[in-house]
């Protein structure tokens, strides 16, 4: 049996920093102040330094209060093949207020003259642990936020805020906030209409945008420092916003800026009296604001292979998982000096049917020491949908070994990509129906009950159920019933996606591809018929690329 290895997708952002005409030698270079979702977020400069060595810098400055911060930084040269980490500065005992700043540094070889570009690549996560990157349908949250913008699918509670009314779910509002699940159950029946939720202490755009953050898990604006908003996470207990929105509010200011300049060259408060009668030759360039873009379709998955260094290292026996499938297989080639030791190996990554899952392959690195990244060399065989990377290693590897890889992905259908969430909002709402609480559908397969649902959440989702549900009177409740040969197991993962718009099997499970075409889920329906479209690979194709590159 093969092992299998599975890894995480992480969000990356990357920058190029083109320097032109650097001929006087000036003592520092830096960028101007560089957009992030439209706010002054991140600087790069270098330090052209002649007695010590040069070094480059990156600067990031109240990233958290756009619910982020940088987890990782890797850098090179444009026409370069390798990409060096990073070491971030240990400033944060100075800085009493968390990370508001961020300093990553690292060595350069040489003086930096003429012509050279910079790439960075970013690593960034949630500033706070619930607040994660995760692959969803983007669909759910804008069918069901539409729904409570247009008052749609049985709203039965209305939110009141000074002049401006917000129709609402109690389903929604319950499974997110412990206190208006408590007080929707104390309320009594309203003879006139729906229960109103009085908030009078806040803005309406506020309530509008705590109802976005629950109904969707995001923020509705990348600016979350607001004192208003976090009043209104904390008064209902939504945990992932109140800690959002206290990371937010804590910013960078002179006093902490001078402290962490201090920790990192404590000379520098001695030289400011010299700098300000001498002060030191500094290029601006470019000379205008750039921008970083985030592009939702792109992901990078990173995983480590570990290994003992023996014959079985030279065998393709590994896989590497991916969204529940067996998608990437790792191995070596290269003479064996000794049983537990290979001269300067080749380094394999094999991905097949890539294309089944709804995304590409852009670019694959590899690492040794998770230091130093080295791009592999791509080779595509179109007739197999499969490809192979390939690199030598620099060095022999001895005894026990480890490779990491980041692997680059583009994801091909629309709305199935990558987004940072309030993990809680993936469980809450499904969590809800499993509990049945507030739930007003039932579902059946055959003549058997399996579980209970909520009909706001199967009316957005499904057109077919909303016109099935639609029909049925309001003095009974209704149900939705499947065909008694569907698997319950299956039916649970089609609902589960229904609700959060993640899979958990492969989206090649036939039954469940069924299930998203008679149902016209869009984008479970899109998932599946790629999958379930690839053809196996021809055998005889497969043999001969395989013979010919190992």
């Amino acid at each position: 049996m093969p092992a299998n290895i599975t890894g995480n997708s992480v969000m990356m952002v990357s920058y190029e920093w083109m320097l032109e005409n650097i001929e006087k030698n000036p003592e520092s270079i830096s960028s101007k102040m560089i957009m992030f979702h439209g706010e002054k977020i991140f600087r790069v400069c270098i330090k052209n330094q002649k007695k010590n060595q040069p070094i480059v810098i990156l600067l990031v400055v109240n990233l958290n209060t756009i619910g982020m911060k940088v987890r990782e930084v890797r850098y090179g040269k444009q026409d370069s093949e390798t990409r060096q980490k990073m070491r971030e500065k240990e400033v944060w005992n100075k800085i009493k207020n968390g990370k508001s700043l961020q300093f990553f540094t690292a060595d350069l070889t040489e003086m930096v003259v003429g012509k050279c570009t910079f790439v960075f690549s970013i690593w960034m996560e949630g500033s706070v642990s619930s607040y994660a990157y995760h692959l969803s349908d983007r669909l759910v949250k804008h069918q069901l936020w539409d729904a409570c913008l247009k008052n749609q699918c049985w709203t039965d509670v209305e939110i009141v805020c000074q002049d401006k009314t917000f129709a609402a779910h109690k389903a929604i509002l319950a499974a997110r906030s412990p206190v208006l699940a408590e007080e929707f159950a104390c309320q009594q029946p309203e003879r006139n209409g729906p229960p109103q939720i009085h908030v009078d202490d806040v803005d309406p755009a506020i309530v509008e945008e705590f109802l976005y953050f629950l109904y969707t898990g995001e923020s509705k604006t990348p600016f979350l420092a607001k004192e208003q908003l976090m009043k209104l996470a904390e008064r209902y207990q939504i945990t992932t916003l109140v800690n959002l929105c206290r990371s937010a509010l804590r910013k960078i200011d002179a006093q902490q800026i001078m402290s962490c300049i201090a920790s990192l060259n404590p000379e520098a408060t001695a030289l400011h009296s010299e700098c300000i009668n001498s002060p030191p030759c500094i290029l601006t360039w470019p000379d205008k604001e750039t921008e970083i873009f985030y592009d939702p379709t792109a992901s990078t998955f990173q995983c480590c292979w570990e290994f003992a260094i023996n014959t079985a290292a030279l065998s393709p026996n590994v896989v590497i998982e991916y969204q529940y499938n067996k998608l990437f297989s790792p191995h070596l080639t290269g003479k064996m000096l000794y049983s537990n030791s290979i001269e300067k190996p080749w380094i394999h990554l094999i991905c097949m049917d890539h294309g089944s899952l709804g995304f590409e392959v852009t670019e694959v690195l590899y690492s040794t020491d998770f230091r130093k990244w080295i791009k592999m060399k791509p080779k595509k065989e179109d007739k197999v949908g499969l490809f192979l990377f390939m690199a030598q290693t620099a060095d022999s590897f001895y005894e026990r070994q480890s490779i990491s890889f980041c692997i680059k992905m583009r994801n091909t259908i629309e709305n199935y990509h990558y987004e940072i969430m309030d993990t809680l909002w993936i469980t809450e709402l499904w969590q809800a129906a499993v509990n049945q609480h507030c739930t007003d559908v039932d579902v059946f397969i055959g003549n058997n009950k399996v579980m209970e649902a909520h009909k706001v959440v199967l009316a957005t989702r499904s057109p077919v159920m909303n016109a099935l549900l639609c029909k049925t009177s309001g003095t009974e409740k209704p149900n939705v019933t499947f065909d008694s040969s569907t698997d319950p197991a299956i039916l649970e993962h089609f609902l589960k996606f229904i609700y959060t718009g993640c899979l958990g099997i492969s989206a090649a499970n036939r039954q469940l591809v069924q299930l998203s075409e008679m149902y016209q889920v869009d984008t479970l329906r899109k998932i599946g018929e790629i999958a379930v479209r690839q053809s196996p690979s021809d055998v005889d194709h497969l043999t001969d690329f395989l013979v010919a590159n190992f």
